[in-house]
């Protein structure tokens, strides 16, 4: 009876997904005037109930170690447990970490989160439409509703498009590459959709997948986004989409990785380390508008 009522129950998503309703299409946000400095991370903390063991501690002690980066935006993928979630939110409230976006979806949750220095303006949420089947209860997937999360975060300098997501996980069955495929498809799509054009835009996540692989190809080349880590990783990925109103450099990559001792126990922050670029933002010169204000000072 009670999997009959969450599966009944497992189509809601608890936070809009209409994002034709954002403010900003008929208003759209001016374009960065002035250089920024990003701190732009993603972290996969594994706060899951059974296989994510010292979770209150391990909470603790991830926001300890965000603190001690000063990020500007985060994305976190797995955090499913509320009280967990708390924790985290707390120490984060002691930093410049202030705005925090949960992203509800299905049975489970997305557990995709967004913390923010800056206010978050409006949040949007695309669930995707293919997953591993409800049947495989012990794999999740179908009951957290995995999707695509966004995050219109207004930075001191400007309007900034911030995407998190989270990609079916691979369980070493074969046949999940093709709903990897299709997921990174439709977050290519909502990318596309979604974003304002005028703002930068991000995207951070755990895709599940390498960058060799054509999942991985369906949302780099589907998005038009290059890379901004200047580090290998296996699966947790850092990613900036094209716009010609600006160049994009990353300054440095770090790894959020520690292990910590708590009394008898030694235990890691998670099972995926973290990652945070420094990226640097800078509005492109309009050749002709500069030559047309020369001309006119003539």
């Amino acid at each position: 009876m009670f999997i009959c009522t969450a599966y009944l129950c497992n189509d809601r998503v608890g936070i809009e997904t209409d994002f034709s309703k954002s403010v900003y299409p008929p208003n759209m946000p001016a374009p960065l005037a002035a250089p920024a400095t990003l701190k732009i991370a993603t972290f996969n903390i594994q706060d899951l109930w059974v296989v994510g063991r010292d979770r209150p501690a391990r909470m603790r002690h991830i926001g300890r170690a965000i603190a001690a980066l000063d990020p500007d935006i985060v994305g976190f993928q797995e955090s499913f447990i509320q009280k967990d979630r708390d924790i985290l939110i707390e120490a984060l409230d002691a930093t410049r970490l202030r705005y925090h976006q949960y992203y509800p979806s299905a049975t489970v949750g997305s557990g995709l989160l967004i913390s923010s220095a800056y206010p978050i303006r409006e949040a949007y949420f695309k669930r995707y439409t293919d997953s591993g089947p409800a049947r495989r209860i012990w794999e999740g997937d179908f009951w957290a509703g995995k999707g695509v999360a966004l995050a219109r975060i207004e930075t001191s300098v400007g309007m900034v498009d911030f995407y998190n997501t989270h990609a079916q996980a691979g369980y070493g069955r074969a046949e999940y590459r093709l709903v990897r495929k299709n997921q990174m498809a439709e977050l290519a799509a909502f990318m596309n959709e979604s974003r304002t054009g005028i703002a930068p835009a991000f995207l951070v996540g755990d895709m599940n997948s390498r960058v060799e692989s054509e999942e991985h190809e369906a949302f780099v080349t589907g998005a038009n986004l290059f890379r901004v880590m200047n580090m290998d990783t296996r699966i947790d990925h850092i990613y900036a989409a094209h716009n010609d109103a600006y160049e994009i450099e990353t300054l440095d990559t770090v790894r959020i990785a520690e292990r910590i001792t708590e009394g008898e126990r030694t235990f890691a922050l998670s099972d995926h380390p973290g990652y945070m670029s420094v990226v640097r933002v800078t509005p492109r010169v309009d050749e002709a508008a500069e030559t047309d204000a020369f001309s006119e000072e003539e």
